[in-house]
């Protein structure tokens, strides 16, 4: 090969180098586990360092997963996500967040925790199905235009399944009929989220419990703390005049009510089921949330490459 060649060749190889490490970017953290995991699908024991995009599956062992920017996470065994400087992209099994200020992404989820200090679990128990229970503070679940759908209180668990929708989604929820600042508003009882109302036939059932239907109106809401502005299509008596504390204890009692038929293989009739934003809500009884540690955690066992 010529002297020319030669330098022709390094040169292609100097830039082809240096454009990978500039594609890579800067490292964000840090991932550690007892046993071995998968890294951008290679076999990785120990530790390793993260780089926005990578793709992070676990074997036997949970991963812990220590970002530069204060985050903490944790991979349940048999799980695989993709990791980014702003949010974790859950694509199997079960995933927890332990910080404010980062989300989980699950199928068209976003899950956040409300508070510093407050933690979050997210599962993905099966096609189209998010099962999300909140640790030490309350969580926050929006859809994927961002509109917040349900509140969890800490120690609370729901199961989320998203809809078909679009401009004329249907929304169904429940609660007490309330006026506020001289407009319609009900805290669904269910996923702990206040909307705001319009439409005939609201006056006379101001204080009952209710069930409403109906679309979402593109305008936003008008008062403050509420998710969305519903045009009511339906509106159904569950209850005349129901006590304010009744309302107010709804959203746990409620959802636990209709538990035990959500999670029977899916949100049934038989459970008590918000739809809002587009996705499907119902109160789950599980150990999701109370569990002390996650599949896989604190193991440090012997795992092979897949």
């Amino acid at each position: 090969m010529s002297r020319f060649a030669c330098r022709a060749s390094l040169g292609v190889l100097l830039f082809f180098g240096l454009s990978v490490s500039f594609a890579a970017g800067p490292a964000i953290g840090l991932v550690v586990a007892d046993g071995s995991f998968q890294l951008e699908h290679s076999s990785v024991r120990g530790s390793a360092t993260l780089f926005a995009g990578n793709v992070i599956e676990t074997n036997m062992s949970s991963s812990q997963l220590h970002l530069s920017n204060g985050v903490s996470l944790r991979l349940a065994a048999d799980s695989r996500a993709r990791v980014y400087e702003s949010h974790l992209a859950l694509e199997k099994g079960l995933a927890q967040l332990d910080s404010a200020h980062y989300r989980v992404e699950a199928d068209s989820l976003q899950i956040e925790a409300d508070q510093p200090g407050a933690g979050a679990r997210v599962q993905l128990a099966g096609p189209r199905r998010v099962v999300v229970a909140a640790r030490n503070g309350d969580v926050r679940v929006s859809n994927t235009d961002g509109v917040l759908i349900a509140r969890l209180e800490s120690g609370r668990e729901m199961t989320f399944e998203p809809q078909e929708h679009g401009a004329g989604a249907v929304t169904k929820i429940s609660g007490i009929l309330a006026l506020k600042d001289g407009k319609f508003v009900v805290v669904d009882r269910v996923t702990n989220v206040t909307m705001q109302l319009q439409g005939t036939g609201l006056d006379a059932q101001v204080g009952n419990l209710v069930e409403i239907t109906g679309t979402v109106d593109p305008a936003p809401p008008t008062v403050p703390g509420a998710s969305q502005l519903i045009d009511v299509t339906g509106i159904k008596r569950l209850k005349k005049r129901a006590a304010a504390a009744a309302g107010a204890a709804g959203a746990g009692a409620a959802a636990a009510g209709g538990a035990a038929a959500a999670t029977a293989g899916g949100l049934s009739t038989g459970a008590i089921v918000a739809i809002v934003g587009g996705v499907a809500a119902a109160g789950t009884l599980g150990g999701l949330a109370a569990a002390d540690k996650l599949p896989g955690q604190g193991g440090g066992q012997q795992t092979t490459s897949r």
